[in-house]
């Protein structure tokens, strides 16, 4: 039985990334991303904070609802609506998709199959027929071995072989796509619409087409997922959050730089936690550059993609992060990146472990204007990237129930150490685990 996989995007070859990283890790202020202090009043609202209904990265991506923004900050939970639930007739539609679809893939396009799916659902693929490459080489539904060349081209899904037939659920760029290959029984990892694909990329062109058939078992039924209990939203309160600090610093005590926001917190065990970061396409990242070097030097050996590079340690609760992790193209990975840290908290809810962490995008380097030294540049409108993580959680259907809590003392906007600004609309992203 074939379960989800996790992806990478892209690839590049190891010299080229660790000579930017390299080069970038030894130019890095020790507070990059880093953030001095500048409170906001409680009841202050940023003029740019944005909206729960902004994309993270796609602006056709499905988001999860939530409540318009209010002009007074205030200490509130808001429900999260997942992107499976907004469907009002998933179930329905579930249940009436046909027992079996024929299919021709003959274009490097995702195709909707135009099958509503439901989580742990199985589907049974049958592909056959051939393509031939631009630069000749033939594939079949497995795909065939990937070359160095390959390795500076991004696939849908890089830990598929070259050709190979993949598929994934929902159109959002936060969804993770998994391997089918000729045939294969693939349970479906969350609810929503089922798509196809041919794993080549945009410049490399080929003829021929894939046939593939499509058979499902009976659709399981819908019930309520008694386990889960009630909703996070009616068992967490904004005071769980009141001694927490509301940034990380870049040493354990005393004078340090406070920096990244705390911007998001996950209920469950830490087997939980990283299972659901796996299923949503995140990696652990290495924790030194000689392990770096190691790994992207197999990696490469193995004509794989490499995107683990390691990341500043930072600090909560006077300890570094207990976990990071990181999503990015590796062909970008050295400029930008999706990348967070994690820590377990003292504290539970329903008997569970409370983690937080802070999320933040690279989006490029800037000069810092305290050394003149070369630092990563953030996003300043880290929400976004608060709510990149809830999606791509989401689009792995990793949390039974998510919520936005506005803590009574919201952080809104901040100068970065290196003279630059975020802004935020205060509110924590909580997301209880699977």
């Amino acid at each position: 039985m074939h379960h989800f996989k996790q992806s990478q995007r892209s690839r590049m070859p190891v010299a080229a990334q660790l000579v930017l990283y390299l080069v970038t890790a030894a130019g890095l202020s020790p507070a990059c991303a880093q953030t001095d202090p500048s409170p906001a009043t409680p009841g202050q609202t940023s003029p740019t904070s944005v909206s729960p209904e902004s994309p993270g990265t796609s602006p056709t991506a499905p988001l999860p609802a939530a409540a318009p923004a209010q002009s007074t900050v205030g200490p509130k939970v808001e429900p999260i609506v997942s992107i499976r639930d907004k469907h009002l007739a998933t179930a329905a539609a579930v249940a009436a998709h046909k027992k079996s679809y024929t299919f021709t893939l003959d274009s490097a396009d995702w195709v909707d199959t135009g099958a509503m799916v439901a989580a742990g659902e199985v589907a049974t693929f049958t592909a056959s027929g051939k393509i031939t490459l631009a630069d000749a080489r033939e594939a079949t539904p497995d795909g065939l071995d990937r070359g160095w060349k390959d390795l500076l081209r991004q696939f849908p899904l890089n830990s598929a072989k070259v050709g190979a037939l993949v598929g994934r659920i929902g159109n959002a760029d936060v969804s993770v796509p998994f391997l089918i290959g000729a045939s294969e029984e693939v349970t479906m990892p969350t609810t929503g619409e089922l798509y196809l694909r041919i794993n080549t990329s945009s410049d490399l062109s080929f003829s021929g087409s894939y046939k593939v058939e499509l058979k499902f078992t009976d659709a399981p039924k819908t019930t309520t997922n008694s386990s889960a209990g009630p909703p996070i939203s009616s068992r967490i309160t904004p005071t769980v959050f009141a001694d927490i600090p509301r940034r990380v610093s870049d040493v354990p005590s005393g004078d340090g730089h406070p920096g990244d926001m705390v911007n998001f917190a996950l209920i469950g065990t830490e087997e939980q936690v990283e299972a659901a970061f796996k299923a949503a396409g995140w990696v652990t990242v290495d924790k030194s550059i000689e392990d770096a070097i190691l790994n992207s030097v197999l990696k490469t050996l193995g004509h794989e993609a490499y995107t683990a590079m390691p990341m500043s340690t930072l600090y909560l609760f006077g300890r570094p992060q207990d976990l990071s992790f990181a999503r990015a193209d590796p062909l970008m990975v050295a400029a930008e990146r999706h990348h967070l840290r994690v820590w377990q908290t003292d504290k539970s809810i329903d008997g569970r472990p409370l983690w937080v962490g802070s999320a933040t995008h690279d989006i490029g380097f800037e000069t810092d204007q305290r050394t003149g030294g070369v630092t990563h540049k953030i996003d300043p409108e880290i929400d976004k990237e608060r709510d990149y993580l809830v999606h791509s959680f989401d689009a792995a259907g990793a949390f039974s129930s998510a919520a936005y809590v506005t803590p009574a003392n919201p952080l809104l906007d901040a100068k970065t150490a290196t003279g630059g600004s975020f802004q935020s609309d205060g509110r924590i992203a909580v997301m209880d685990l699977k």
